[in-house]
């Protein structure tokens, strides 16, 4: 982030975006982005209604959590943001729903076969086994977890994803639950699936990193 008001502006644009298409609940998943200090990032609140967020009310942290700027106290889960950006030190922003259809999918222990595209993107996706939400074992899990693939799904609990841009995190947020989505259709449907071939598969794979 550039300065301190793209970065709060960014995290409002997007969680008004995610609570819109039903990523966000009313107080579940949170969302965070690097500050002009690279020692603090602004993350939002703990327990706030995530329909009617405004700049003033989220907060710079610092690594243990300490609120360097505005009022209240951040989100449980500061230590898993900042262990996503230590797994990806690239990136600017984080991002962490509770998107139902993502998470469904963790709790079946499903995997993305290469039914489209996406579904090829995300094939390194990793499900981080249950650990309580807001503990270290939970961000220990999810930075590598992070550190194979930019998105990770959250066994009983939702996903975590990172990006390069607040967007980039949003996005890959969007592409998991909407791939988890067409995964339940395909097998609420039945029938023979159609996969991509094997050769078209490797071709896709090999470029993940770049998406």
């Amino acid at each position: 982030m550039s300065t301190d008001a793209d970065a709060r502006k960014q995290i409002i644009e997007i969680a008004d975006d995610l609570f819109a298409m039903g990523h966000l609940t009313a107080t579940g998943g949170n969302i965070s982005a690097r500050a002009a200090d690279a020692d603090k990032i602004w993350i939002t609140p703990s327990q706030l209604y995530k329909g009617s967020l405004s700049a003033d009310r989220l907060l710079c942290i610092t690594a243990d959590g300490e609120v360097v700027e505005g009022d209240g106290k951040p989100s449980v889960e500061f230590r898993m943001h900042w262990q996503s950006y230590r797994a990806r030190p690239d990136s600017t922003a984080a991002v962490h729903t509770h998107s139902p259809a993502a998470t469904a999918f963790g709790i079946t222990n499903q995997s993305f076969p290469p039914v489209n595209t996406d579904a090829i993107i995300l094939g390194d996706t990793r499900i981080v086994p249950w650990f309580m939400p807001g503990s270290q074992e939970l961000a220990d899990a999810v930075e590598e977890a992070l550190k194979v693939s930019r998105g990770a799904i959250l066994q009983c609990h939702g996903l975590m994803a990172v990006g390069r841009t607040m967007h980039d995190a949003a996005k890959r947020a969007m592409m998991l639950e909407e791939t988890a989505k067409v995964v339940l259709y395909c097998k609420q449907f039945g029938g023979e699936v159609t996969l991509i071939p094997d050769e078209w598969v490797q071709n896709l794979a090999s470029v993940r990193e770049f998406l």
